[in-house]
C-alpha cells in the first residue's frame, strides 16, 4: 500500500514540474503546508497517497487539465478586503487624486496581480469610485490576474461570504458597495462593470493590455527564485505607465533585481516607479 506521505524525492519531482510550468518555487520548508493543500486533490482523485498524485501529474504534465488542477490547489492565497490599510489609505488620499489630476481625462488603469478570489481587485474598485467622478470612474478598469482558474471563477461570481465581507469592509462600504445574495454578498454591479479578471502567470509575456498607472503585486515575488522575479519584474516594468506606482509586499525589493525601479516614499510608505532614464 502507498503510503499517505510525500516523500522527499517525489516532493523534488513536484518542485522541478511547478517551476518549470508556472515559475513559481517550493522550498523544503514548505512541505507541510503542500501536503495539506495536495490532500483533496488526492482524495479527489482517487489516490490513496501523495508520492501517488505526484505520480500521476509527472505522467500527464502536459495535460493542461491536469496542471490547471495543481496550481488550483497550490496557488490560491490567503486574502481579505483592504488588506494591509495603508497603502489603500495612500492610493486614495494621495496616488490617485494626483494621477487623476495630471490627466487630461482622467480614465485609469489599475492592475491586481496574483489576485486570487478577487477582494483586492474588488477594493481597487471601490477606490476608483470614491476618488473619481463617476463618468471617469465608469471608464476605469481594474484588471486581477492569477494562475489559478478556480479562484478566477470566485472571483468573476464576486459573492463573498459573511465571514470575507467581514474582514475589511465597514458596514458603510458594504451598505453601499455590495448587495444580499443567496451564500452572502455580492459586489455591486457598479463595482463589476469595472473589473476584468484574466488568467495570467507573471512571468508570461503574452498579455495584452500595457500602461497601468498602478500594480498591485504584494507578496507575490517571494515564490519566485531571481530568475522569476526578474521575468516578472520586466512583465510589470514593461506594463507601467511612464509616471505609473507599484506596490510589492514588505518584504520584497525590486530595485535591488532590477535598477529600472526606483523606491519612493509617499506618506511614509514604500512604493516603486519608473526610474528616470
Amino acid at each position: 500500500m502507498s503510503s499517505p506521505d510525500l516523500s522527499p524525492y517525489y516532493f523534488d519531482l513536484l518542485a522541478q514540474f511547478l517551476r518549470k510550468e508556472s515559475g513559481i518555487i517550493l522550498k523544503p520548508e514548505t512541505s507541510y503546508s503542500v501536503r495539506f493543500k495536495l490532500q483533496p486533490l488526492a482524495r479527489g482523485w482517487g489516490f490513496e497517497g501523495l508520492n501517488d498524485l505526484v505520480e500521476h501529474i509527472h505522467r500527464r504534465r502536459h495535460n493542461p487539465e491536469v496542471v490547471a488542477a495543481l496550481l488550483n490547489a497550490l496557488t490560491i492565497k490567503e486574502t481579505s478586503f483592504f488588506r494591509d490599510t495603508k497603502p489603500f489609505d495612500v492610493l486614495r488620499q494621495r496616488i490617485l487624486p494626483d494621477l487623476a489630476a495630471q490627466r487630461g481625462t482622467p480614465d485609469l488603469k489599475l492592475w491586481s496581480a496574483a489576485c486570487s478570489t478577487g477582494q483586492e481587485a474588488v477594493t481597487l474598485a471601490i477606490l476608483l469610485q470614491q476618488v473619481l467622478p463617476r463618468e471617469h470612474a465608469d471608464r476605469s478598469v481594474v484588471v486581477g490576474t492569477d494562475v489559478s482558474e478556480e479562484a478566477l471563477s470566485r472571483a468573476r461570481k464576486a459573492v463573498y461570504s459573511k465571514l470575507e465581507v467581514e474582514r475589511g469592509l465597514s458596514p458603510e462600504l458594504l451598505r453601499r458597495f455590495f448587495e444580499p445574495v443567496a451564500g452572502g454578498y455580492r459586489a455591486s454591479p457598479a463595482l463589476r462593470r469595472l473589473i476584468r479578471y484574466q488568467s495570467l502567470n507573471l512571468v508570461d509575456t503574452d498579455f495584452p493590455m500595457s500602461q497601468f498607472d498602478v500594480v498591485m503585486c504584494r507578496n507575490v515575488l517571494i515564490y519566485f527564485d531571481d530568475k522569476g522575479k526578474r521575468g516578472a519584474l520586466d512583465n510589470i516594468y514593461r506594463r507601467m505607465a511612464s509616471d505609473g506606482y507599484l506596490f510589492t509586499g514588505a518584504g520584497e525589493d525590486p530595485q535591488r533585481l532590477d535598477s529600472r525601479f526606483l523606491r519612493v516614499l509617499v506618506d511614509g510608505l514604500q512604493c516603486f516607479r519608473k526610474a528616470p532614464g
